[in-house]
């Protein structure tokens, strides 16, 4: 089915044959700014046309300045969200070193005072401990 534009011109619409049709690209009203004698006879066919059609122009680029300002925004956050991450996981690798070297010198002050079996009992539960969460670790990411 082929509708007619104002100027007389054959117009494809989705329900013409696959020759008729224009696929490349989809079909905007900015697309292809229309010539003075078109809008003309447009506006005679449907008074306001023009009008209209000027306000779809701005409105639609006025949306794409809004979508622009919200990927800018987007992208600063996801640098700062990025950097709290690095920061994070910097902080947990220092902290978890902290911990582990605290656990091995409590483990040797043990064995320098002759506890040895309370020592041994302590590092393996500890490997144990670490190991898990690890493992734990891991699994989420």
């Amino acid at each position: 089915m082929t509708a007619v534009t104002p100027s007389g011109e054959p117009d494809a619409t989705p329900d013409a044959p696959i020759g008729q049709q224009d696929n490349t690209q989809l079909r905007r009203p900015y697309q292809e700014l229309t010539a003075p004698e078109k809008i003309e006879r447009w506006e005679h066919l449907v008074p306001g046309t023009g009008e209209r059609i000027l306000k779809l122009i701005e409105h639609d680029f006025e949306q794409q300045e809004r979508e622009h300002q919200q990927w800018c925004r987007n992208q600063v956050h996801q640098r700062r969200m990025d950097m709290a991450n690095l920061l994070l996981r910097a902080v947990g690798i220092i902290v978890g070193s902290g911990c582990l070297a605290g656990y091995l010198w409590i483990a040797k002050h043990f064995v320098d005072h002759g506890a040895a079996v309370p020592a041994a009992g302590m590092l393996s539960g500890g490997v144990a401990a670490i190991a898990a969460v690890l493992h734990a670790n891991n699994r989420k990411s």
